[in-house]
């Protein structure tokens, strides 16, 4: 995720669109992640193989803390309220693991907060 000179809330719509991909490559429930074997790890395991909703923000905010050495916060905000208004559960886990959720509905979503994030004019700053 380059961060440059983006605002909030184009850097937010590239988190949720990073997080779709990994998604879209595979997804889980059960887990934030599973390997090829469909064993629990974490979402930035190497291994890691498919992600559910959070792993895949997890996932993604590692990768870009990694590579910089900060989590964006601001960002993060913004992308989780995008998803807060779409989402009809106050738990992201609960709501991917629901027994008939579907990989579908999951990037429907994810398209749907980041499409968001792109046309609103209301994001999270940082307060330092």
């Amino acid at each position: 995720m380059e961060r440059g000179d983006e605002s909030g809330m184009g850097a937010a719509a590239r988190l949720l669109r990073e997080a779709r991909a990994l998604v879209a490559e595979a997804w889980c429930s059960g887990s934030e992640a599973r390997d090829s074997a469909g064993t629990q790890v974490t979402p930035w395991d190497e291994r890691a193989a498919s992600w559910s909703l959070l792993g895949a923000i997890v996932a993604v905010l590692e990768r870009e803390a990694s590579r910089g050495g900060e989590l964006p916060m601001a960002e993060l905000a913004t992308a989780l309220y995008a998803l807060a208004e779409l989402v009809d559960s106050d738990s992201l886990v609960e709501w991917n693991d629901r027994p008939r959720q579907t990989q579908a509905n999951v990037l429907a979503v994810l398209d749907r907060a980041a499409a968001e994030c792109e046309q609103t004019d209301t994001f999270f700053l940082p307060l330092n």
